[in-house]
């Protein structure tokens, strides 16, 4: 079988500190365990075979990474990531166990002393594998925060518990040595209802993934925000984002103008996904439903020969144009909300004239030019940011405007060929 497409090598990376994870916390199951051995330190031991426990969830959490990568079949069409999280819930599964083990530990400790022949060699001992579970951890948390690693996340936070737990047993050989009764005892089961409580917090959040709950607020006020900026995007229902292992997955359904083409429409759904995946780093999939929609309130704008007012005349030329007018104009009410005639500022310019004007009019958010001419250059830029061209027919800036809102305008589709900007 395959493995899953990890372009970026979160996958990998995942599973590559899972690994790590399970080969330093099986060492410092046999430091401590050996270390106990020699020194005659039970606690020691006890702490060891805490410690190989800890070695199966960090397995099964690298099994569970690597099983993610596999690629979707006809079984699994969807992939696995969800294996992820089932290692995750086993996990939690193990944290539990584990702290029901210290709290009869504990338990046992109240009632006997431990005889420590070496206390500074097992205290040493404790003392090096609470340092390096540390470091251990904090690797642990970066990476699964960088990959989106539920189980990784989950390994960190009880490898910060045996920090604890090993700087607990560092006090209670000291204070064991010199016969402090019920202090081991009473030290260990009080960590046991902390490890507990991780446990639980981490089946929560085990089964949510599985039960594909939805991302933090933070997360989809993102993919809201992303999803309002991308040009062309009239609107958009339907937004629906789950967790899945590591990744998120989506789907959304988004409005576009009804008289864009098929082409246009794959255009705006690429480009979406593509500034989705850039700002949201866990998003593996989205898919985007295209949805014509009406939009009643259009900016238009209209080259001019002068200025006055609605009685001004339409200019034949775009680039060359002494004036502009930005119009906004309700389709619905067949109302002219808001006019401006402004000058071209472009119009004395020797080349590209008309490429300066689409600039100054992309800054203007306009979604329209009514022109009957339009070169190459101009028509392809005005495409690529979504402004559509009409036909001139009119001979006021009113009839213009009145046969845009009538629909009786021609859309262009290609460059005219009266004369070039």
């Amino acid at each position: 079988m395959g493995e899953m497409k990890d372009s970026d090598g979160t996958l990998q990376k995942g599973e590559r500190a899972a690994l790590v994870s399970a080969c330093v916390t099986g060492f410092l199951a046999l430091g401590k365990c050996v270390g106990g051995l020699l020194t005659g330190s039970m606690v020691l031991i006890s702490d060891g075979v805490h410690s190989a426990i800890d070695v199966l969830p960090v397995t099964a959490s690298w099994l569970g990474l690597k099983v993610s990568r596999r690629k979707p079949d006809e079984r699994f069409p969807y992939g696995y990531f969800k294996a992820e999280s089932v290692a995750s819930l086993f996990i939690s599964l193990f944290i539990i166990i584990a702290a029901f083990e210290l709290v009869m530990e504990g338990y046992s400790r109240l009632f006997e002393m431990s005889e420590v022949s070496q206390p500074l060699v097992a205290a040493s001992v404790s003392f090096v594998s609470a340092v390096t579970s540390a470091l251990l951890a904090r690797y642990q948390r970066r990476v699964g925060e960088d990959v989106g690693s539920q189980s990784l996340i989950t390994n960190a936070r009880d490898t910060y518990m045996d920090v604890f737990v090993s700087l607990l047993v560092v006090a209670a050989i000291i204070l064991a040595h010199y016969d402090v009764p019920y202090v081991e005892g009473l030290a260990i089961i009080s960590i046991s209802f902390f490890i507990l409580k991780i446990g639980l917090e981490s089946i929560k959040d085990s089964v949510f993934a599985l039960m594909d709950i939805s991302p933090s607020k933070e997360v989809e006020d993102r993919v809201v925000r992303t999803i309002s900026g991308v040009a062309g995007v009239e609107g958009f229902a339907d937004l629906k984002l789950r967790r899945s292992g590591p990744f998120l997955l989506g789907e959304v359904t988004v409005k576009v103008r009804k008289q864009l083409d098929v082409e246009r429409a794959h255009q705006i759904s690429a480009r979406l996904e593509e500034e989705l995946r850039k700002d949201v780093k866990a998003l593996e999939d989205i898919v985007v439903h295209i949805e014509p929609c009406d939009v009643h309130e259009v900016r238009l704008v209209v080259p001019l020969k002068n200025d006055d007012g609605m009685a001004s005349v339409p200019a034949e030329k775009f680039g060359r144009a002494r004036y502009f007018a930005l119009v906004s104009v309700n389709r619905d009410r067949r109302r002219v909300e808001e006019c401006t005639i402004v000058a071209n500022p472009e119009r004395e310019r020797e080349t590209r004239a008309g490429l300066h004007v689409v600039r100054t009019l992309v800054q203007e958010k306009v979604d329209a030019l009514i022109t009957n001419d339009i070169g190459e250059i101009a028509f392809h830029a005005l495409r690529d940011h979504l402004v559509s061209i009409y036909l001139m027919e009119g001979k006021r800036l009113d009839d213009v405007l009145d046969n845009f809102m009538d629909g009786r305008l021609e859309m262009v589709l290609e460059p005219t060929k009266v004369e070039r900007d």
